[in-house]
């Protein structure tokens, strides 16, 4: 019986990534374009975000893990195929900026950054909620969890967002849903961290915003 439940499981895996639709890349970032990447950071008002909201009962991030996830995030551009300039907290320093109407404005803010930086556009991750796992990786007491933001802008005027990769997922059993069969074993059938689980978001940012 055994066998039999590994066969269907296996074709049940087989069946969702062959069903899955494959993402066309963006097709803004051309070669003589320098793309700045912006460290991440966590919005904790609304001024500071560029679209959806704040959670209720946000936790911060530490700056450890922002670390972490920037470092994770560089490893995972093709920089034999773009051009990037990658900023550092004191390029992003200071308050927002101003738009035409003298209101703060998060758009134009990141795209005055960029262009101090000399580049054309700007990715600017933002991780709204880092929930790390409780418990090892044969068993959790709680999941990990991660909500996580990647927008491409165009930093010359008029400044524009032109793209969002959004990922929030908490890692589910298979005795809660089984319809994530092919994130399971794409995991190794184990309990992830937080830090492998906000990877994934960077895998679909990658692909989606053509990095």
């Amino acid at each position: 019986m055994k066998l039999r439940h590994l066969f269907l499981a296996v074709l049940c895996f087989c069946l969702l990534a062959g069903c899955q639709k494959s993402v066309e890349p963006s097709r803004y970032i051309m070669p003589d374009v320098v793309v700045a990447i912006a460290p991440f950071t966590q919005p904790t008002q609304t001024s500071e975000l560029l679209s959806g909201f704040i959670p209720e009962g946000q936790k911060s991030v530490s700056a450890k893990s922002l670390a972490a996830l920037d470092s994770q995030f560089r490893t995972k551009l093709h920089t034999d195929k773009h051009k990037y300039v990658f900023l550092d907290a004191s390029d992003i320093r200071g308050p927002l900026a101003k738009d035409e109407r003298g209101r703060r404005n998060a758009l134009v803010t990141w795209a005055e950054r960029a262009r101090r930086a000399g580049a054309d556009m700007i990715v600017v991750p933002h991780i709204i909620m880092l929930q790390e796992r409780v418990g090892g990786e044969a068993g959790a007491v709680s999941a990990a969890a991660v909500n996580e933001d990647f927008y491409l802008i165009d930093a010359r005027k008029p400044e524009a967002l032109l793209q969002r990769s959004h990922f929030a997922e908490e890692q589910q059993s298979l005795v809660n849903d089984l319809t994530q069969i092919g994130s399971f074993f794409r995991r190794g059938g184990k309990w992830i961290s937080a830090l492998e689980l906000a990877g994934e978001g960077m895998d679909k940012a990658v692909e989606e915003l053509g990095l």
